[in-house]
């Protein structure tokens, strides 16, 4: 796995679509090359229609089901959030709800709603409407009910305040809340037939389901009436499903779109009086992660030794540049290298030495294992790559074809004690449950031992962020020294604009519309 020779590299004409998958952006601090804009000192022309490429459509529009990433282009513009994040900082801003407060141990949230909005269908937003939706979240198996794990109770104290109740102090709650955990629904509708399709939300678009084709393209308009009308500048959205990138390149110079991914290669056929390119450097973390970290089913995956020669066996800088092009860093760890718990020391910890890990495979007695895991279009590229790493050290990777739909179902299902995964950047607290707590959605065998109890405890009893970074740091040491996952580059991209739009320069908000500006 030294060299990647070229038949090895029929993966990068994918690369745009694993960026794009990744469906988180960070700060843009690459090069920019922007389009001309006029100086005449006429009036500032109107916002054009948005068309965006995306390389997923929402498996669902019902809140208890929504996937966060790129989807959230669609559901997100019919829905309101809780709160938001700042499109330049990355920091949660009030969005429905203008303010929020725990009390002293982190057992009860209030929130304060915004006055005056309005669902699409004319009904008030009220706190027993919030209440509803998050309670159903609660209660409704599927994607957004572990963001619920440590809720008591949700109640509406009066029209504009809802009080959250805990078990115990939760760390990561109130940064899922610009997400699907924060999306609110009118209550007197949660239980229509149509909630999955054609749902009534009090975001500042409505699906126009007379040109929208499920699976393929979405269109979007702006309701007249939405409270927070400025801060979405486009009067329609259109979201096209293209999940080969060189569909989504000849879409972006047809003119059929106005954003997307694009790869490094193809960008100089861009013509740059007319697009805008933002280079992207961490967007998000591609990396193996262990399902049976316990060894329940899979004994040689439960071996501290097995895990850590997987961890040998890769070439990060040969994944960087034969896979991604370069575009990306290397990392050994999950964490955002934007965040207060990223260590770059830790990046240290498994150099490539496919003889050591072979070592390793011997000395724990697994040499020969063969481990199953899903095939899906994330995969493609890496598996010839992946395949070779785990042969150089006496492991074997059967790949078993899984279809889109299924991919979830797969790593719930106990079959499969591995998997690739390109996972966009949330909070430091938020990307700690997901990928260590036991109810984490990286950790679906819902592994623990006493050390992580004793991390998350410490966790989710300090109500002051900046005073629990030392034990976030701590368990960021400790997963990288268990090797429960095998980390390999922070995955970065490239967008292309037209039309005078802009991706707005911030750290870590989720993709939505507010992602992108125009004028100013």
């Amino acid at each position: 796995m030294k060299s990647f020779p070229p038949r090895r590299l029929k993966g990068v004409a994918v690369i745009g679509a694993l960026a794009a998958s990744a469906m988180l952006l960070v700060g843009c601090t690459g090069g920019t090359t922007a389009a001309p804009t006029s100086t005449s000192g006429a009036k500032s022309a109107p916002a054009p229609d948005i068309k965006i490429a995306a390389v997923s459509a929402p498996n669902s529009l019902d809140p208890a089901q929504l996937v966060d990433g790129q989807q959230m282009y669609v559901w997100s513009s019919i829905y309101d959030t809780l709160l938001a994040r700042d499109s330049k900082t990355g920091k949660l801003i009030p969005n429905a709800a203008e303010s929020w407060k725990y009390n002293k141990d982190g057992t009860e949230l209030t929130l304060k709603l915004h006055k005056g909005m309005t669902f699409s269908n004319g009904d008030p937003v009220t706190a027993k409407s919030v209440a509803a939706t998050m309670l159903r979240d609660k209660n409704t198996p599927g994607i957004v009910q572990p963001r619920y794990s440590l809720v008591s109770d949700v109640k509406a104290v009066d029209d504009l305040t809802v009080k959250v109740s805990f078990t115990s102090y939760d760390a990561q709650f109130l940064d899922l809340l610009p997400q699907g955990a924060g999306a609110i629904a009118d209550a007197a509708t949660l239980n229509d037939r149509t909630i999955a399709t054609n749902p009534v939300g009090s975001g500042p678009y409505t699906l126009d389901v007379a040109n929208s084709v499920p699976g393929t393209s979405y269109v979007l308009k702006k309701r007249k009436d939405y409270w927070n009308s400025a801060a979405y500048p486009f009067p329609t959205v259109t979201v096209r499903v293209l999940q080969d990138p060189t569909a989504a390149f000849n879409a972006l110079q047809a003119g059929e779109i106005n954003v997307g991914t694009v790869q490094q290669q193809v960008i100089p056929q861009l013509d740059k009086s007319k697009f805008t390119i933002n280079n992207i450097p961490a967007q998000a973390v591609a990396y193996l992660d262990i399902l049976d970290r316990g060894g329940k089913k899979i004994p040689a995956l439960g071996n501290l030794k097995v895990r850590q020669a997987i961890n040998y066996a890769i070439d990060r800088p040969g994944v960087l540049k034969g896979i991604y092009s370069g575009v990306g860093v290397v990392t050994e760890q999950v964490f955002n290298p934007a965040g207060a718990v990223y260590d770059k020391s830790l990046n240290n910890t498994y150099k490539y030495d496919p003889k050591l890990g072979k070592k390793l495979v011997e000395e724990a007695g697994f040499a020969g294992t063969t481990l199953k895991i899903p095939s899906t279009f994330l995969t493609t590229s890496i598996e010839p790559t992946l395949s070779q790493a785990f042969s150089d050290i006496g492991l074997k990777l059967q790949w078993v074809a899984v279809p889109p739909q299924q991919a979830q179902s797969a790593l719930q299902s106990g079959e499969y004690g591995l998997t690739f995964q390109i996972t966009g950047f949330n909070s430091d607290a938020a990307d700690a449950f997901t990928h260590y707590s036991v109810n984490g959605d990286r950790n679906p065998q819902h592994f623990t031992d006493a050390k992580l109890d004793g991390f998350f405890k410490t966790i989710n009893s300090t109500v002051d962020p900046a005073a629990a970074v030392p034990a976030y740091k701590e368990l960021n040491k400790y997963a990288v020294e268990q090797a429960w996952e095998a980390p390999i580059v922070f995955v970065g991209g490239t967008y292309a604009t037209a039309d005078g739009i802009k991706v707005v320069n911030y750290g870590g908000a989720p993709p939505t519309v507010r992602t992108f500006s125009f004028g100013g």
